[in-house]
């Protein structure tokens, strides 16, 4: 029996050592047993330091509303994780972050995961702007919203609303993440 290998590439045998790999006629690199490494020239050193940037002091700290620590530092990443179980028709909201005054906030993801995607519909709202989700249309989740330099003024919100469609019960996850600092 003649495999693939063998109509390829001829007969199929093992090379010795001192035999020379031909592939495609063309001949590989010798095997040299007991040859030293290649060497390979090192990079130059960097004669100048790496730009230094200031630190904000500690009187810019945000100031937090939940927590135990009382403040947040500049540029402090914001997790937010909440679920929320119900059957009611009505908005109910899922997941929040309210951004304080004379800051902004990078916006990075928004994630969602409902039990029942047939009765759960979303209302997102970015900055307190109503995104327009289609209601009449099904989202299947888990859903990830990534967003790229996405830049939420102070003194707003982002969060995600939900309802059951006919007042079945769901279960839905959220989580968000985001960046509070300075404006620049």
């Amino acid at each position: 029996m003649v495999t693939e290998v063998e109509k390829l590439s001829g007969v199929e045998r093992q090379l010795t050592p001192a035999e020379q790999q031909i592939v495609d006629g063309e001949p590989q690199l010798e095997i040299q047993p007991g040859a030293p490494l290649i060497t390979i020239a090192e990079p130059e050193p960097r004669m100048e330091p790496l730009p230094v940037t200031a630190v904000p002091s500690a009187e810019t700290a945000i100031p937090s509303t939940a927590g135990p620590s009382g403040t947040l530092i500049v540029g402090q990443p914001v997790t937010k994780v909440n679920r929320v179980s119900t059957s009611s028709q009505e908005w109910q909201e899922l997941i929040r972050w309210d951004l304080p005054a004379g800051y902004i906030g990078d916006l990075h993801e928004l994630s969602v995961l409902s039990d029942n995607d047939t009765k759960t519909r979303y209302r997102v709202w970015l900055a307190n702007v109503n995104q327009q989700w289609p209601l009449d249309r099904l989202t299947t989740t888990p859903l990830t919203l990534p967003f790229r330099e996405t830049k939420i003024p102070g003194n707003t919100s982002v969060y995600i609303e939900i309802l059951s469609t006919d007042a079945t019960a769901i279960n839905v996850e959220a989580s968000l993440s985001g960046t509070v600092r300075l404006p620049s």
